[in-house]
């Protein structure tokens, strides 16, 4: 389901207040610099390196290396 709420009255109210108070081209240009400077790139492989392989190959990475070997006793169960 979407919500389809038409936008907010008090947000706009909330906005000219803002403008009333520091001016329209402050808060034009504060707008336009947040808009252009983002969250910045986030390292992702330091991200992707945290995760176990089972993870990993839920979206598509290979492994991170060979599996682990057995526990002796589970070797004379099989």
């Amino acid at each position: 389901m979407t919500r389809t709420d038409p936008f907010p009255i008090h947000t706009l109210a909330h906005l000219d207040a803002i403008i009333a108070r520091h001016g329209l081209r402050r808060v034009a240009l504060a707008l336009l610099r947040a808009a252009l400077r983002g969250q910045g790139a986030r390292p992702l492989a330091a991200s992707f390196s945290a995760l176990d392989d089972h993870m990993r190959r839920d979206i598509g990475l290979p492994p991170r290396g060979p599996s682990p070997p057995l526990p002796d006793w589970l070797k004379f169960m099989w």
